[in-house]
């Protein structure tokens, strides 16, 4: 305890963050490939589908009014909206909207999602590629994986400096960031449960239960 609490007073919460989640975070990154995700157009559904979820239950986070002091652009950064436009434009109807207690409200806890969704954003610059080899587009099925106006860099500096200034529990920011990856990782599991054919029936309004 007393070599971890040495390592959150000498770094940064952003560097603490990437070094105590890097283990699982590899993971779900190897995961998407080798599931092939991004090789056909139902392997990018299960994508979507997993990323509906994922935000789904991150969106009062983005809309918390005591998280917009510590990030004013907070609420434009959700892109739980982008998502819902990619599944209208690949004809996907929404998974049962059903919310468990996935995210219990702290702002530490809220912020350790925060940096899983927020950080994903880079690796979505290669994604973004990935899925134009699929015919989609930044306009058009892959809207939510293009990048902040501002840039993803940009992006990801003003995020990183607004956590690294605020008074957090760092502990609670590095397991609820593995308890993100881990969530992300299950969607891909449910997601990648259904065939084809339950897929494309839930394209045609019937409604997938999570």
């Amino acid at each position: 305890m007393a070599d971890m609490s040495a390592f959150f007073t000498d770094n940064t919460l952003s560097l603490a963050l990437r070094e105590k989640t890097k283990s699982i975070h590899d993971r779900t990154d190897h995961k998407i490939m080798s599931m092939g995700i991004f090789s056909s157009l139902d392997g990018y559904r299960i994508f979507l589908l997993s990323q509906y979820v994922f935000l789904r239950d991150m969106t009062n986070i983005y809309e918390n009014e005591m998280l917009r002091n510590l990030l004013p652009d907070l609420e434009t950064r959700n892109r739980f909206p982008w998502v819902e436009a990619d599944m209208r434009d690949l004809g996907l109807a929404a998974p049962m909207a059903h919310r468990g207690n996935v995210i219990p409200f702290n702002p530490s806890v809220a912020v350790g999602w925060l940096y899983v969704a927020e950080g994903s954003k880079l690796g979505a610059n290669i994604l973004s590629k990935m899925a134009m080899s699929l015919g989609l587009t930044e306009s058009f099925g892959a809207r939510h994986l293009a990048p902040a106006p501002e840039g993803r860099g940009l992006s990801w500096k003003t995020f990183k400096a607004a956590i690294d200034s605020a008074d957090l529990d760092r502990a609670m920011c590095v397991s609820a960031a593995e308890e993100a990856f881990a969530r992300f990782s299950s969607c891909l599991d449910q997601m990648a449960a259904l065939n084809s054919e339950e897929i494309f029936s839930a394209s045609q309004n019937e409604r997938v239960s999570l």
